[in-house]
């Protein structure tokens, strides 16, 4: 079974057991949202937690897991990141990716391997690939039709259109 992280519990909010989450998805409202099962890591096993109640305060979701409602029973969960099963992922429209399924991808510029994509940064102009090229630089390419190519998950591998400057 696969897991993906989808946020990290910062702290508590109150008294009566809310936990404050920083996400790391780009799917908020569906990840923390009642009736979601969510997973920390125990050891090496993957604990399950039910999300009973969930809202937004100041654009941070705050949740309570198994109807605690007390914040001396959620004290634990403090700092814990936690994870969904990738097979509850919902299925997406043709051109949409799971952050997941672009980190790893080889970065090809007109056929040439030029590095492999690390991290998909969220800005408020949209969602940046952080690639890390063969000669260890790094370089930042907007998520922008502009710059982005064919995208084929199966050869793992992702077209960067550049211009001048942008590598």
């Amino acid at each position: 079974m696969e897991y993906l992280e989808v946020g990290k519990i910062v702290t508590t909010h109150g008294i009566k057991g809310e936990l404050k989450i920083l996400p790391s998805t780009s799917f908020v409202f569906e990840r923390f949202k009642d009736g979601v099962t969510l997973y920390f890591k125990q050891g090496k096993n993957y604990v399950a937690t039910e999300v009973t109640s969930a809202r937004f305060h100041k654009n941070f979701p705050l949740i309570t897991l198994d109807n605690k409602k007390d914040i001396n029973l959620v004290m634990d969960y403090v700092g814990k990141t936690l994870y969904i099963k990738k097979d509850d992922l919902a299925e997406l429209e043709e051109d949409e990716f799971y952050y997941d399924d672009l980190i790893g991808l080889d970065a090809v510029v007109s056929g040439k391997t030029i590095g492999k994509v690390i991290d998909v940064l969220e800005v408020p102009q949209g969602e940046i690939l952080k690639i890390e090229k063969l000669d260890q630089t790094i370089a930042m390419v907007p998520f922008v039709n502009e710059f982005i190519g064919e995208i084929d998950l199966e050869e793992e591998k992702i077209e960067i259109i550049p211009i001048e400057g942008l590598l």
